[in-house]
């Protein structure tokens, strides 16, 4: 197996699981925010967000083959227009699960504390995006692809 290879075997695992616990410290974070969270108990609260912190790192997973779609390449750089697609991959369906669920549906509400844009929370609008590029930056570095010649660490995120 070519170096290449193996860092593309290595990538998607690390990234999956730095995803999944980016966005279990998020969810359990950013839970506090909504009213129906306030007063449930640890043995609710947890598994609930040990299945949101599930799906967000799944989400994460399809922005980056989404943008790769768009990047011609498995693995591509975070930054210029790949950065672009990937964070509105993540924010826009995020806006309108948010939006729907709020404002239309009335499945869920936010507390005073939660700040707003557009009709919809912050925090639910900047969390994949955000969790997503971190997982990125982690799953880069462990599978190596900033160690290669002609993409120096410091040029790829700064």
């Amino acid at each position: 197996m070519n170096v290449e290879a193996k860092r593309l075997l290595a990538f998607y695992p690390v990234l999956y699981v730095s995803a999944f616990s980016l966005n279990f410290c998020w969810e359990s974070w950013h839970g506090l925010l909504y009213v129906a969270h306030q007063g449930l108990p640890a043995s609710v609260y947890v598994p609930m967000m040990v299945q949101m912190a599930l799906l967000d790192a799944i989400s994460v997973i399809g922005m980056h083959l989404f943008t790769a779609f768009f990047a011609r390449k498995f693995v591509w750089r975070p930054a210029g227009r790949h950065l672009v697609v990937f964070c509105l991959a993540g924010a826009l369906p995020a806006w309108a699960v948010e939006f729907a669920s709020v404002n239309l549906l009335h499945l869920w509400s936010y507390t005073g504390a939660m700040p707003m844009l557009f009709r919809v929370g912050m925090s639910p609008l900047l969390q994949l995006p955000l969790t997503g590029l971190a997982g990125i930056v982690v799953a880069r570095a462990v599978a190596g692809y900033d160690r290669i010649r002609d993409e120096p660490f410091s040029r790829t995120y700064f």
